[in-house]
């Protein structure tokens, strides 16, 4: 499991138990605010009239943990898309620095020094040549009479 991967898990975890501590808290805020209503009405000061401030009461209590639900599921969210991201950019990097290492050239490799041809020994070797002996021109017999 990648580290984004164990971050996300603990992202949800960490949410979930936002989320059941809003809603435990809640339901004792609305108990204990419930108390001193509770306690009017017995005593009689609170009449059948008067007890819509009990359920108004009941109601911005809702709206407030409500409010910090949505809120907690919208962190959720905008940390789950920067999980996403963080993971599109590895993968991104990952194939970047795949391709940049396939269009590299190969190292070339160094050839090896050549070495020297044998040589032969003295008595193998070739004579060197000599240049061909050249033909004797013959000469004509008699100049041609030069023409006035």
């Amino acid at each position: 499991m990648s580290k984004l991967q164990k971050l996300e898990l603990l992202k949800d975890s960490l949410q979930q138990a936002i989320d059941r501590a809003v809603s435990s808290i809640g339901q004792i805020h609305l108990q204990v605010a419930d108390l001193p209503f509770q306690f009017l009405e017995r005593t009689g000061v609170l009449t059948e009239d008067k007890l819509a401030l009990r359920e108004r009461n009941r109601q911005a209590a809702a709206m407030v943990y409500d409010a910090i639900r949505r809120i907690n599921q919208q962190l959720g969210d905008l940390i789950s898309d920067q999980i996403e991201n963080l993971e599109d950019a590895a993968h991104i990097n990952q194939v970047l620095d795949e391709n940049e290492a396939d269009a590299r050239p190969a190292p070339a490799k160094k050839a090896a020094p050549k070495k020297p041809a044998a040589r032969k020994p003295a008595a193998k070797r070739a004579a060197p040549k000599k240049a061909p002996a050249k033909k004797p021109v013959a000469k004509a017999a008699g100049k041609p009479a030069k023409r006035s």
